[in-house]
């Protein structure tokens, strides 16, 4: 494969020319050559088509398998999202959400409220939405790859996509920064297909689909800024001319701003929709604590000095960078904790992609393209505490796949003198087989193995104890939880819809909340419960003993410094 074929112009140069042939065979030529160009073509097609279900097929594998038990439990958030999706309808159609005070765009929360009236609840089905949408973004990503490196590669590319652990992981939690890739790829894909073509309808599509991306996560307000800096490369470089294509670049943004309009009136209404998130994670301010007159403590947030805001940005880019092979994210309910994205064997890759692109950046539109990419969702990090941050920069995967891909094409074509095309071949398979099993085996093998993660995930805490709730309640005529437990977002929805379902606090009897009618009883109680119990002078435990028949159903361990801990029992009462 020689340079010069990189140097894609917005199409699939060497298809556009195969198609072109078809259409106007060559004249003045013995029989119909042209027939064979045909049948060997749609056999290429057949054959890429076929490929092309099949890594889609490896995708959904990824993002289906033990989707009930990876990720080990249910976050917080996560559980607020679900619930969001469950008060959907009857009335309630909200243009933004803010449950327990967090600000967030509607579009994956009304994508789960869909699933949810169309199949029931649970927290499988949730996150089986989010499975879906990962699979959509993992097939859109081919079209747009297709244009970058042509078919072969592309296929490459997707695959890549399909087993890496970022993207796969976020397919398989329920949040909304899973979008972003997907409407970014929307985005490209239009825009291509208007330079190829340039009909109004694909300009329309992607603004449509820059409109719709503002309705999915934070980050995605980098995008039209993006294509900006892309359409002005291009106008740089000659590839789109001012005076012909103005009308067509106005509709994509005019298209944008028409379907964005509705979320933007909510945001002049309501600032700290817009702000709130912003200013939670900010880099540019600190919280500080001061003493009134009457020497009371209090707490404000002040603007920080330049000084301070350099050196977390630095800090913060420098954790960016690392962590890509040295030091990843440190949250369990994003990554194995402190895990690099790539090893160091794939890193190299990766870097040698980062390199081609900038070598080639001012000659290639898809080398600027990556680069900026890239550049917009680490910025999202960089700008927050927490760096590195891979929830936030969810929107680089797409970008992060072809700088690999880059990388290894180039490693691909350097090599051509020293070794056959077979040979480069089943290297570069080798090399991508070593990435999937690598990511595959730390995200399914080792992440759910994590105490870090475990804990993270609530596993022990809420998630567990509300599983052995649900199942009991198919069996018992009341379920009594403490009201802490029952107050939290993870165990309300585990057990959401329980008409048998009580509370109770830390002062009642147990022996007096069952209150009339008979049948059969159960009591969750927790270490927490039981300490509030005796705090009030109420020995809970003590009464659940003297009860006749009680007995303990199942028991949740959580670990501690010294091996495991009791955390949680379940007591049924005959």
């Amino acid at each position: 494969m020689k340079a010069s074929e990189w140097d894609n112009r917005g199409v699939d140069s060497q298809h556009a020319r195969s198609c072109d042939f078809i259409m106007k065979p060559p004249l003045g030529i013995r029989g119909c050559p042209w027939l064979s160009v045909v049948v060997r073509l749609k056999r290429e097609n057949r054959l890429a088509t076929l490929l092309l279900a099949g890594i889609l097929a490896v995708a959904a594998t990824v993002r289906f398998v033990s989707l009930s038990h990876i990720p080990p439990g249910l976050w917080y958030d996560e559980a607020i999202y679900a619930l969001d999706g469950l008060s959907i309808g009857r009335g309630n159609w909200p243009i933004f959400f803010t449950t327990e005070g967090h600000p967030r765009e509607p579009l994956y929360i009304y994508s789960l409220g869909a699933f949810f009236a169309a199949f029931g609840h649970s927290v499988l089905k949730a996150r089986l939405v989010s499975a879906l949408w990962g699979i959509a973004t993992v097939a859109v990503f081919y079209p747009f790859a297709r244009r970058v490196v042509g078919r072969t590669w592309a296929l490459a590319a997707v695959f890549t996509l399909a087993v890496f652990r970022w993207h796969a992981h976020f397919s398989r939690t329920i949040f909304r920064a899973l979008l972003p890739p997907f409407f970014i790829l929307l985005v490209a894909v239009f825009f291509l297909r208007w330079r190829e073509r340039r009909r109004p309808l694909d300009a329309l599509l992607c603004g449509l689909f820059m409109g719709l991306g503002m309705y999915t996560y934070l980050s995605f307000r980098f995008v039209p800024l993006m294509l900006a800096c892309w359409i002005g490369w291009l106008l740089w470089k000659g590839a789109l001319a001012w005076r012909r294509d103005w009308r067509h670049l106005a509709l994509i943004y005019a298209t944008a701003a028409v379907v964005f309009l509705p979320l933007a009136i909510d945001y002049a209404r309501n600032p700290w929709h817009f702000a709130g998130r912003m200013d939670e994670v900010s880099m540019f301010t600190k919280t500080i604590r001061a003493t009134d007159a009457m020497g009371n403590p209090s707490e404000r947030v002040v603007p920080k000095t330049m000084l301070e805001t350099a050196a977390g940005l630095a800090g913060n880019a420098l954790d960016v960078a690392g962590m890509w092979t040295v030091r990843g994210d440190h949250v369990g309910k994003h990554n194995l904790p402190l895990e690099p994205v790539f090893d160091w064997a794939s890193g190299a890759l990766f870097y040698a992609g980062i390199a081609w692109c900038l070598i080639n950046i001012a000659r290639n539109e898809f080398a600027f393209l990556t680069l900026i990419w890239l550049f917009f969702m680490c910025l999202t990090s960089m700008f927050s505490f927490g760096a590195p941050n891979l929830l936030r920069m969810q929107g680089a995967t797409p970008a992060a796949v072809m700088a690999f891909i880059f990388g290894l094409r180039w490693a691909f074509d350097a090599s051509a003198r020293l070794m056959s095309m077979r040979v480069r071949v089943c290297l570069a398979g080798l090399i991508i087989a070593y990435f999937a099993f690598n990511q595959l085996d730390t995200y399914f093998r080792r992440f759910p193995q994590s105490t870090e993660v475990q804990m993270e995930f609530q596993k022990q805490i809420f998630y567990d104890p509300a599983v052995a709730v649900l199942d009991i309640s198919k069996r018992a005529a009341k379920v009594f939880v403490p009201e802490e437990m029952a107050a939290h977002p993870s165990f309300a929805f585990v057990t959401y819809g329980l008409d048998n379902l009580k509370s109770y606090g830390a002062s009642e009897r147990l022996s007096a909340i069952a209150g009339p009618g008979g049948g059969r009883l159960a009591v969750l109680v927790t270490a927490r419960s039981l300490q509030l119990a005796r705090d009030a002078g109420n020995d809970q435990l003590d009464a659940l003993r003297g009860m006749n028949g009680a007995r303990i159903e199942t028991e949740t361990m959580m670990p501690a410094k010294q091996g495991l801990t009791t955390w949680a029992q379940l007591w049924v009462i005959p």
